[in-house]
C-alpha cells in the first residue's frame, strides 16, 4: 500500500476531514490533498508532524 493511500485511510479511520487536519499541522488542505492523491511528498517535518498526529508509525509498509 502506498504511504499516500495510508494518510488518507488513516485520517478517515479517525473521523478527520482535511480541512481539520490541515488546520491543526498548519499546513494547506490543498498541500494535504496532494500528500493524499500521491501528487507531492510531505517534507520530512511534515512526515513526521503527520505521523505523531495520527498516532502512527513512519516506518515503511511493504
Amino acid at each position: 500500500m502506498a504511504v499516500t493511500t495510508h494518510l488518507r485511510e488513516v485520517r478517515k479511520s479517525k473521523g478527520l476531514t482535511q480541512k481539520k487536519v490541515a488546520e491543526a499541522l498548519l499546513i494547506s488542505k490543498d498541500s494535504l490533498s496532494r500528500y493524499e492523491r500521491g501528487k507531492q511528498d510531505p517534507r520530512l517535518d511534515v512526515a513526521i508532524r503527520l505521523s505523531k498526529y495520527y498516532n502512527v508509525s513512519m516506518e515503511s509498509r511493504v
